[in-house]
């Protein structure tokens, strides 16, 4: 009699067991995550020069509502093309690596410790359950004065 298995050694027509492991929705985790880090890091890598201070344009003058002169900081847009400018596109991406670095082993080890926090209360959740049982049978046994 021959057998119906492919190279891989499985049986044709046999169904997968399509449910992800827990490697799957880490690894599935850590690319999304590198991901969104890599899109979102110019934006962050702006602001944050903004905040700490780094002026490197000057301000413009201009003028409010009412007429009265005022100076401008140049906007979000404007560092970043002055950026674009100085170092290349490369150049808003200047940290990038640590900051995926970072996230990657933020997303390791959240996912451990959520993983160890539901190992535990499971375990809780049966001590708690079985001494409620206790407490029931020991309720009725007295109830019954048995």
């Amino acid at each position: 009699m021959e057998s119906t298995e492919n190279l891989s050694g499985q049986e044709v027509g046999v169904e997968q067991d399509a449910t992800p492991t827990l490697v799957d929705v880490d690894t599935a985790l850590l690319l999304l995550g590198a991901g969104v880090t890599a899109i979102t890091h110019p934006l962050l890598y702006v602001k944050l020069l903004i905040q700490v201070g780094h002026e490197p344009l000057p301000p413009t003058v201009g003028t409010t509502m009412f007429g009265r002169r005022v100076l401008y900081l140049p906007g979000f847009f404007s560092y970043a093309r002055h950026i674009v400018k100085v170092d290349g596109k490369r150049g808003l991406f200047r940290g990038l690596s640590p900051r995926i670095m970072s996230s990657a082993i933020s997303t390791v080890v959240r996912s451990k410790v959520k993983q160890q926090v539901e190992l535990l209360s499971k375990k809780e959740e049966l001590q708690t359950s079985l001494r409620k049982v206790v407490k029931e049978v020991r309720g009725r046994l007295l109830l019954n004065n048995i």
